[in-house]
């Protein structure tokens, strides 16, 4: 039987997540999540033989300037189906149904640096960035009064990120917490930032954060975590993380050549 590429329909819900379990190593907590929170912004493809899913991979609604973007995540393929072609079809067809949906920018995060190669082949490149610095407990503390509340977060990722990055929903970042905080992953949101860490051997690393005063962020970062040591990680040229270490975190692909494709664009929160 030959392989049929189409979207996926709520009909599939039930072999789509056997589908992930089967591929990646999830908390089955984690896997409802994603499949139950993410309705109101994900376009979901799969690859069928025989009437069964084989390959499947999800978009998540964003933007970068302004314009229609999304981040692929979720690419699976049943390992007795590998090495076949089916995900680069798969990839091909979902990229043209976003496309004719009016999306400029495709964003990823490779799930391990052997497939950076991978989706060069498709026409991702690698210009989307993060950069890291490591501070002591010492170096973060400083005294500041913040007012709780729940925060905006497309308001924070603008104010903090200013421009060239992938802007995501307020029901994503939610989500996010939801689903990292299954695995012991720590939530800061207070109106003023937003951060997600995990300790390990008395140190924090805080992989994404926005926030409009960095002193701020350093504040209730020490206030919710005894950790000795902060690696935080940002958007490539924070001048708040000056000096520190500057790596690939992501690919990009143009789908409207009309439109200029940044030299660097931060992603932010990943589910590779």
């Amino acid at each position: 039987m030959s392989i049929i590429f189409r979207k996926a329909e709520q009909a599939d819900l039930l072999k789509l997540k056997a589908l992930w379990a089967e591929v990646f190593d999830e908390a089955e907590k984690a896997v409802d999540l994603f499949f139950d929170k993410t309705q109101d912004f994900i376009h979901g493809y799969l690859a069928e033989e025989n009437g069964e899913p084989v390959s499947a991979l999800y978009l998540l609604d964003g933007s970068v300037n302004g314009k229609k973007a999304h981040y692929l995540c979720g690419a699976a393929t049943k390992s007795n189906h590998r090495r076949r072609g089916i995900m680069g079809g798969l990839l091909e067809y979902s990229l043209t149904d976003a496309k004719n949906r009016g999306d400029v920018y495709s964003l990823l995060y490779p799930a391990n640096s052997g497939l950076y190669n991978f989706y060069a082949k498709f026409g991702y490149t690698a210009r989307c960035k993060s950069v890291s610095r490591v501070f002591s407990r010492k170096a973060l503390e400083a005294e500041a009064e913040i007012t709780d509340g729940k925060p905006d977060y497309e308001k924070l990722q603008k104010e903090c990120f200013k421009t060239d990055f992938l802007l995501q929903s307020n029901q994503f970042i939610e989500f996010a917490a939801q689903y990292y905080g299954v695995y012991g992953v720590k939530a800061v949101s207070h109106e003023n930032c937003f951060a997600l860490f995990e300790e390990k051997a008395g140190a924090a690393v805080v992989f994404y954060c926005v926030y409009n005063d960095f002193k701020k962020l350093c504040a209730r970062l020490l206030k919710n975590s005894e950790a000795d040591e902060f690696a935080i990680y940002g958007k490539s040229g924070n001048p708040d993380l000056s000096g520190g270490t500057c790596e690939n975190a992501g690919m990009v692909k143009l789908l409207d050549q009309t439109q200029p494709l940044p030299t660097d664009i931060y992603i932010g929160i990943n589910l590779n």
